[in-house]
Parts: C-alpha cells; sequence; structure tokens
C-alpha cells in the first residue's frame, strides 16, 4: 500500500498540517537580519516580499533608517519573490533618508528583483549593486 497522507492516523496528518503552515509562513513572511557596523545599516532580507507583507518590510527599512546611518544596504540575496506591490515598500520607507543624506543600496537582487525595482522607478533612487560591486562590512 503507497504512503497516502490519507493513509496516516489523525496525529500524523495534524502534523503533516502543522509542517505545512510553518512552511508556508517561512516562505510568505521574510525574515529580516539587521548589522550595524558604524555609520553602516545592513538589514538582510529572506523569503517573499509582496502585498502581504509589504508593511512589514516598510518597518523594518524605516527602523534602518532611524539611526540615521550614512549608507543603509538592503541585502536581497535570500528574496525569493519581489513583487511590485512588495516592491512599493521602499518607496515609503525611502521618504526618511532623503533629507539626512543616508545613501540606500541593495545589493544581491536577482535578475527579476532588479527588475521589479526599476520598473517601479527606484533604480532612480537607490543604488543597485550585483555580487561583483558588493562592498563587504
Amino acid at each position: 500500500m503507497p504512503h497516502s497522507p490519507a493513509g496516516h492516523g489523525p496525529h500524523e496528518r495534524h502534523r503533516l498540517r502543522e509542517i505545512g503552515h510553518r512552511l508556508r509562513n517561512a516562505l510568505l513572511h521574510p525574515t529580516v537580519s539587521v548589522i550595524s557596523d558604524g555609520d553602516r545599516v545592513v538589514l538582510r532580507l529572506a523569503g517573499e516580499i509582496t502585498s502581504r507583507n509589504a508593511k512589514k518590510v516598510g518597518e523594518c527599512l524605516r527602523e534602518g533608517l532611524d539611526a540615521r546611518p550614512g549608507v543603509l544596504e538592503v541585502d536581497l540575496g535570500r528574496v525569493t519573490y519581489l513583487s511590485n506591490d512588495g516592491g512599493a515598500a521602499f518607496f515609503r520607507a525611502l521618504r526618511a533618508p532623503r533629507p539626512h543624506g543616508t545613501l540606500v543600496t541593495v545589493t544581491h537582487a536577482s535578475a527579476r528583483a532588479r527588475t521589479t525595482l526599476t520598473q517601479l522607478g527606484l533604480a532612480r533612487l537607490i543604488d543597485i549593486r550585483t555580487d561583483s560591486d558588493r562592498d563587504e562590512l
């Protein structure tokens, strides 16, 4: 008899549902790590950035700008998907750094993420770098 979820008992089905729920949340809700080194703040995002979590991403970006660093680096190396709606989070967050002279740089963006940021007009407001251009912290 082949293994199938229908062949498992109720506890096993519940456990599989829980694993699926955690996996779905991990994919839909980006994780953010922050590294601060003097006048530079690095935000490393992971997961999908869509309309569902654009507000949270925007809040993280604004928090990174609160210290008024000279450079805010947004590392998208582990972002699996960036929608147009998710990219809008950058617009809302980028209102703050202009008066303070903070340079906002996006690094490790996939070709698809770079296209999204460019289509939104963000390439004129932020520095989008390839891996070979990235300054290490």
